[in-house]
């Protein structure tokens, strides 16, 4: 199935995230927002429209721009300066839409709870890449560095079971990675920790904690993909 991507929201990494996304295979991308004037200034940079002026709160507006389109994934995100427009637009798009990927912003720490209560759990906050939490959300599976270990050459990894992936159903214990690393363990989809040591199979939306060479990025997203993302 095609997809296609919704950015709500135009600030000055626009046109980086725009190129970044190009660059993972997304080429049906569109930007709104609700000043006329960022909208004008983003379009300039490129020879087609991209982005559209309009509210976010509006079915019509969403429609126009093909968030309910029937031959296409649409991935919606929300990366306004007002966590209220952020949390209606996603509410809308993933209970009126039924959206599977839906992403936000949350600018204010205090609203955190609030955006989980309505069941946005893709969340970006300070310290966490936009990039990489659109394309994790997207079914695309992308190790995080969660720790360098300084002078090594050498990180704390957490990458995410896609839907797909040939991993699934592995004992963790018994996880026979093709590159030198070491497995600690990981977390499943409701926060639950595991030890490597335990025998417990990998699940979907778990969490892997490994520690290996920054070289070995590439190859340990390739592992972890399956046959539809590979």
């Amino acid at each position: 199935m095609n997809r296609n991507m919704i950015i709500n929201g135009i600030d000055n990494e626009s046109i980086t995230l725009y190129k970044e996304l190009l660059e993972y295979g997304f080429d049906d991308i569109v930007f709104i927002d609700s000043d006329i004037n960022k909208v004008r200034n983003f379009n300039n940079e490129f020879a087609q429209t991209i982005a559209f002026y309009g509210n976010s709160g509006s079915t019509e507006f969403l429609e126009f721009i093909g968030i309910n389109r029937s031959n296409s994934e649409t991935i919606f995100v929300a990366m306004t300066p007002t966590d209220s427009i952020n949390l209606i637009s996603c509410e809308i798009a993933k209970y009126k839409y039924k959206l599977e990927n839906v992403v936000s912003v949350v600018n204010s720490k205090e609203n955190l709870p609030l955006f989980n209560a309505y069941g946005i759990t893709e969340l970006f906050f300070q310290g966490r890449s936009i990039l990489e939490l659109i394309i994790n959300s997207s079914g695309i599976t992308l190790p995080i560095s969660l720790l360098d270990i300084r002078n090594k050459g050498t990180s704390l990894w957490s990458i995410k079971i896609p839907k797909d992936s040939n991993a699934i159903g592995m004992d963790i214990s018994k996880l026979n990675l093709p590159f030198r690393a070491i497995i600690f363990g990981k977390i499943d989809s409701k926060g639950n920790p595991y030890q490597s040591t335990e025998n417990i199979d990998i699940e979907e939306g778990d969490n892997i904690l490994i520690i290996t060479s920054n070289r070995n990025e590439d190859t340990m997203t390739r592992f972890f993909q399956g046959n539809k993302n590979a």
